[in-house]
């Protein structure tokens, strides 16, 4: 399903999208959306880095799957948000559970 928006764009904005539309022979409406799920993707990066968000959250806001977020993740740095405690209560219910 499409939803049609319209937006005010800075001449900044507006030549970065023909420059895009011309590099990859596209639209500018293609190119709108290429560079709209860029910038998504590079949100959810920031939000799960800042640990406002978790995996599965940022994967839904970037419409990739996980282990997609997981790369992604990887690709910019990101080894993960998990502190030690939260590893070590999982550790001991692993033991506990297993006993």
């Amino acid at each position: 399903m499409s939803i049609i928006k319209t937006i005010r764009l800075s001449e900044d904005l507006a030549r970065a999208i023909l420059h895009r539309a011309r590099l990859e022979n596209v639209d500018e409406s293609t190119a709108i959306r290429q560079l709209l799920a860029i910038g998504v993707k590079d949100y959810a990066v920031k939000l799960y880095r800042e640990g406002k968000t978790s995996l599965t959250e940022a994967a839904n806001l970037a419409d990739i799957t996980v282990r997609e977020m997981i790369d992604l993740l990887l690709d910019h740095g990101v080894k993960g948000n998990i502190r030690t405690d939260q590893q070590k209560k999982a550790i001991d219910f692993i033991i506990k559970t297993a006993t």
